[in-house]
């Protein structure tokens, strides 16, 4: 007995050394800790930070290369056209001074961004062009950074400017270059805050999206309007959208600098993480700049700290439990030296005897005593600890029982044969079976029919070798039905590690499988008509690929376009135009069989893919026959009555395609076909087809390097009096000049016109020409020039400004050039036709309409076009002699043409009879392969000689 007491002292001795030297080791970690924490909380502001201003520096570096580029490639361009006129003043075509004058001209219209502009000086200062009169004609190398030029006269000058009329200075930059030959140092200049709209997010953002902020942060870059223009994984309009970061974008850009920290939640994982973000807003653009970076990444070395610390204190503890241990020990040993005396010598009493001793009786009846307190107390501690378990032991099992009445996910208890022992209420609120039900049963009550044996052999394998299992399995409620649950089992081990119970806790997942399902089925349907998207429509068709592979047949994919419907939407708008979708879409599946798949590829377009086990064109036709059945009566929209028509492509495998992607392809081409054809029309593709596409590419790029290379040249056809037979003007008809050969036009013109490219290409033909005419008119002939006016020309803004340019370089009078426009050109937009033809007679361009009776044209809108000529289209003077309907159209236009006070002009002229009768019945001109082909201008110059 005397053992469990004798170490009491050493006890208090032990526990008092282990406290201190624990508190210290607690204490200096701390210490450390804390200080650590400052320097890591020191660096994620400072790395924060320094991200902020290094993405600023990348914005800053975009704009000022993008700027300088601009400013650049304007002086280059304008260095061109000053090489261009000083070779026409050497080769004498125009003096010095005109050459100097209309170099003037163009650098003086010519508009840099918002308020930039071109200016000129000389070597010593003296300005030669500048936007302010006051200023040309002066000598400004007063300023610094105008002496600054003329020291360097080639490229880039940066320099703070304070006009009169703002506050304060601000930033302006300039490039020049230097023309030696008329001493000019051409200089462009413009200020830096005007062009911010030139750089592009994709010229910076790789860089910024390359810096690191700690493991898993990030830059964020965000223009005034929320547009998202630098960020990791989102796009878009971060405030318009309903997004969980929207709140925080809206509150840093008000804010517009500062520092906030904030719970985030990552869509990608759905994991929520405290965040720290510092933000700033650059001045010049209003571009918000953040860098965000998650506070657990940037303590991540402090937690590694923190793991260290805790080993260091538990290496503490052993050492001061040892420490204290020895000297307890060695403090109390004489103590224990005559404890175990007395036990040696002691009876069976329930006080300890001893021998005599060096102490006298009162001592050692004060030491039984102390002895037998000490007891006493000893057991009245123990007995208070037994007490206080027993209570904790209470109040943690009343705890687990709230926990497991009232735990929303159901619980199952069972032995370690598998049967029920306890169920929870939420049990009974899933599955329908009460606790009384259960108590007694197997699991095996829940069993549904969707997994197989080998499912459960895994799970219970994943028990027996892990101890647990979860995941999503699917059970049966009381009422036999079935349902998803998320599920988790856990087997519950004696200290051998024997199996006694297992636990089950699952919860209903139903919600979030429905949720599940219903995004796959968006991701593969259309939002408006629930069609088949073009991601469903593929890979039906990769299916019916590999169908048609094993079964043979031929697979159909038919591209169905609805003509005119962007008329509709535009005219009657959106809302309307979906509307006639949805009914478009319900009358056209009630024609569609259950084998064939319809959907919608987006817009207008739809798609039919067909399995047919035989091959025939009679199985599309009557496919045809049933789509076009389905527009046949009109669409009701608002009370109001749209008739469609259907234009429709159509590819087969194996016919046309051995994959999917030609097939769409194919099938693209086939539908453009039949568009051509302005709709309401079924095409089948053709390797012609595709052969015109190549072909097209062909001269596409052709064209183009033709233009570089100024390879288009006019060809001059004459007109001539048909009274007199002398030349009374030509048109000028472009060509192209390929090495040594000459190309059809009618192998490039359409592409041009398709393309844009026209624009171009009769802007040079435009130069040459009445440069041409306007020497000819200086040898003493009268005549006037006819050129032709396409389309996009008509469509392009700056056409009326680029042909009185060239009309004045060329120094032609614009009453010698005739535009040639045709009549169906005319009648795209009659109104805006008008328009532009007013601006043109304004400026003393004389106009003619081509090709006159070929199309469609209403003659009071034709009244009300500012014409001066007519010309008669070749289609009807070929049937002079031939057709008397042909004879009676020409009659007719040209009474109608002088009705109008037009001129006259017939096409086409081969023979002496068409002649004849033109000019018996009034028409005074005339063109044609009677009085010469188009002929290059030295060719055409000997025709004139002979024929004025």
């Amino acid at each position: 007995m005397l053992k469990i007491n004798k170490f009491r002292l050493s006890y208090k001795i032990f526990l008092t050394l282990s406290a201190v030297f624990l508190s210290i080791c607690i204490i200096g970690s701390w210490i450390a800790y804390t200080l650590v924490h400052s320097v890591i909380s020191k660096h994620l502001e400072q790395n924060l930070s320094n991200t902020v201003n290094a993405v600023q520096e990348i914005i800053q570096t975009s704009v000022d290369l993008s700027i300088r580029s601009y400013l650049r490639s304007v002086v280059e361009q304008n260095t061109i056209v000053l090489t261009d006129l000083y070779s026409q003043s050497q080769s004498g075509i125009l003096t010095e001074e005109e050459a100097q004058s209309r170099a003037k001209a163009l650098f003086r219209v010519q508009k840099i961004g918002t308020t930039g502009y071109n200016y000129i000086i000389n070597s010593q200062g003296d300005t030669l062009l500048h936007p302010k009169p006051e200023i040309e004609g002066a000598n400004i190398r007063h300023f610094e950074f105008v002496r600054e030029q003329i020291k360097m006269k080639k490229g880039f000058l940066e320099y703070s400017w304070k006009n009169p009329d703002e506050s304060q200075s601000r930033q302006k930059y300039l490039y020049m270059e230097y023309f030696q030959p008329w001493d000019w140092v051409l200089t462009v200049s413009a200020y830096r805050d005007e062009f911010d709209q030139l750089v592009q997010p994709e010229d910076f953002s790789s860089k910024v999206l390359a810096i690191k902020i700690s493991e898993n942060g990030f830059p964020l870059v965000i223009d005034q309007s929320g547009q998202i223009i630098v960020h990791p994984f989102l796009t878009g309009n971060a405030l318009l959208e309903d997004r969980e970061e929207t709140a925080f974008i809206r509150e840093i850009m008000a804010q517009k600098k500062g520092r906030k920290t904030f719970l985030y939640t990552d869509p990608r994982s759905g994991e929520t993480r405290q965040m720290e973000a510092i933000y700033q807003t650059i001045e010049d653009s209003g571009w918000l700049v953040a860098a965000i970076g998650y506070v657990d990444d940037f303590y991540a070395p402090l937690k590694t700290l923190k793991n260290v610390f805790i080993t260091l204190i538990g290496l503490g503890v052993v050492c001061s439990i040892i420490v204290s241990y020895f000297l307890s020990r060695s403090i109390t040993s004489p103590l224990n030296r005559l404890l175990e005396t007395l036990s040696s010598q002691s009876q069976n009493f329930s006080i300890p005897q001893h021998s005599a001793t060096n102490k006298d009786e009162v001592e050692e009846i004060s030491d039984y005593f102390s002895l037998y307190v000490e007891r006493l107390s000893d057991y009245n501690t123990r007995l208070e600890s037994l007490l206080e378990a027993q209570k904790k032991s209470t109040f943690d099992l009343s705890i687990f029982k709230e926990v497991f009445e009232h735990s929303a996910e159901g619980i199952v208890i069972t032995d370690a044969s598998g049967i029920i022992i306890n169920t929870n209420p939420a049990f009974h609120k899933i599955t329908g079976f009460s606790t009384e039900e259960s108590i007694g049963q197997s699991p095996r009550i829940l069993k549904s029919d969707r997994h197989s044996p080998e499912f459960y052999a895994a799970m219970w394998a994943s028990i027996r070798e892990k101890g647990f299992w979860a995941g999503e399995i699917w059970n049966r409620r009381k009422n036999g039905e079935n349902y998803p649950e998320w599920l988790t089992i856990s087997a519950i081990k004696a200290m051998d590690g024997t199996p006694t119970h297992y636990a089950a806790v699952f919860n209903d997942i139903t919600t979030i499988v429905e949720q599940k399902k219903h995004i796959e089925y968006l991701a593969y349907h259309d939002y408006l008509t629930e069609l088949p998207n073009r991601l469903l429509l593929i890979e039906s068709l990769a299916r019916s690929f590999a169908a048609c592979k094993r079964h043979g047949g031929e697979i159909v994919w038919m591209i169905i376009d609805l003509d005119n419907f962007k008329t509709v939407n535009d005219s009657m708008g959106p809302s309307i135009g979906d509307n006639l979708l949805k009914q478009y879409v319900e009358r056209t599946l009630a024609v569609i069989r259950k084998e064939e798949i319809f959907g919608r590829i987006g817009g207008d377009e739809f798609v039919l893919i067909i399995h047919n086990q035989t091959r025939g064109i009679e199985q599309l036709i009557s496919v045809v026959k049933r789509l076009n059945s389905c527009v046949e009566e009109p669409f009701l929209l608002q009370e109001q009555k749209v008739y469609l028509t259907l234009s429709i492509g159509v590819a087969l495998y194996p016919d046309d395609a051995q994959t999917t992607e030609d097939i769409i392809k194919r099938a693209d081409l086939a539908l453009s076909r039949a568009k051509l054809s302005n709709g309401n029309s079924f095409n089948l593709f053709t390797p012609v087809m595709e052969e015109t596409v190549k072909k097209k590419l062909h001269y596409l790029a052709q064209i183009r390097s033709g233009l570089e290379n100024r390879e288009f040249l006019p060809y001059f056809q004459p007109k001539v009096n048909l009274a007199t037979g002398k030349a009374v003007g030509m048109e000028a008809l472009a060509r192209w000049q390929s090495g040594n050969a000459l190309i059809n036009p009618g192998d490039f013109i359409p592409i041009a016109e398709q393309t844009g490219l026209i624009v171009p290409l009769a802007k040079q033909i435009y130069r040459q020409a009445f440069q041409e005419t306007a020497k000819l008119i200086n040898d003493g002939y009268d005549l006037k020039l006819s050129v032709n006016l396409s389309p996009p020309q008509l469509k392009d803004e700056t056409f009326l400004e680029e042909l009185i340019n060239l009309q004045q370089h060329s120094g032609l009078q614009p009453s010698s050039i005739e535009l040639e426009v045709t009549e169906s050109a005319l009648m795209e937009n009659v109104m805006k036709s008008r328009k532009i033809l007013d601006k043109i007679v304004e400026f003393g361009f004389m106009i003619s309409i081509d090709d006159f009776g070929t199309g469609y044209s209403s003659l009071q809108y034709l009244k009300q076009l500012p014409l001066h000529t007519l010309k008669i289209d070749m289609s009807f003077v070929s049937g002079i002699g031939k057709s008397k309907d042909d004879e009676a159209l020409v009659q007719i236009i040209i009474k109608m043409a002088k009705q109008f006070g037009l001129d006259i002009i017939a096409e086409g002229i081969e023979d002496i009879t068409q002649e004849e009768f033109l000019r018996n019945h009034g028409c005074n001109r005339g063109q044609g392969f009677l009085y010469g082909r188009p002929m290059d201008i030295s060719t055409f110059r000997e025709w004139l000689a002979e024929n004025s």
